[in-house]
């Protein structure tokens, strides 16, 4: 325990020290970073990595991804940290933060940090090329610096990302052309990702048996999803 609190003694300090310092103009090179995997961004990110390098990658991605937001709604439903209070400090642009009393409000882990994350690790590991492993160290970095995370919320959330996309690699069938069978579980996942997601909210402001089942469901489709 002793550790654990010297641990994040440090880690607000740190934060205190890197959200203070300002880098100017050069922010516009770090803004994409902190706003390309929030909820307003990452539709845009995925239809890019689309475009690039194809279905197949971007499958890869998808399913890793659904199990990622759900891992990481779950920890942040627990540890409940909250969010850096911010320095007096002048930012040229804003990034949008979820208030406290939702289910995504908590600090840790970084749920945009393990969505970079996950985006770069399963693109790297689907052969697009090794320095996407960097993306989630960049998201996390702009999430610091915008002020909305911890250093240890950005780093667990970095881990978190590249932990899923190595163990979605592992049961996803990868199949070389486009077909009904994959779009189907597609589908499957999309559905499963959508009520997961939808029950941990209804969990955060109270459980019932329903969202208990609910969530059953949801998960039930995302680990049957990519064996189709």
């Amino acid at each position: 325990m002793a550790f654990l609190s010297r641990l994040l003694e440090l880690d607000v300090r740190w934060t205190k020290w890197a959200q203070s310092m300002s880098l100017g103009y050069l922010e516009v090179l770090v803004y994409p970073g902190s706003l390309a995997f929030s909820w307003e961004g990452v539709g845009v990110s995925l239809f890019i990595a689309g475009t690039l390098y194809g279905f197949q990658p971007l499958r890869q991605v998808l399913f890793a991804l659904s199990y990622g937001q759900v891992l990481n709604r779950a920890l942040k439903m627990s540890f409940q940290r909250q969010r850096p209070v911010p320095p007096e400090v002048r930012r040229l642009f804003r990034t949008i933060i979820p208030k406290e009393n939702s289910a995504d409000g908590a600090a840790f882990p970084s749920g945009d940090t393990m969505a970079g994350s996950v985006t770069g690790a399963s693109l790297a590991l689907a052969g697009c090329g090794s320095g996407w492993w960097l993306l989630g160290l960049y998201v996390g970095f702009g999430r610091v610096y915008f002020l909305a995370h911890h250093w240890l919320d950005v780093i667990v959330g970095y881990l978190e990302g590249c932990a899923v996309s190595l163990l979605s690699a592992q049961v996803i069938r990868a199949h070389e052309g486009f077909d009904r069978e994959q779009l189907w579980g597609l589908l499957l996942g999309t559905v499963g990702f959508a009520l997961a997601m939808k029950t941990t909210k209804k969990l955060h402001s109270g459980a019932k048996a329903s969202h208990v089942l609910l969530l059953g469901v949801g998960m039930g489709l995302l680990i049957a999803a990519p064996r189709i």
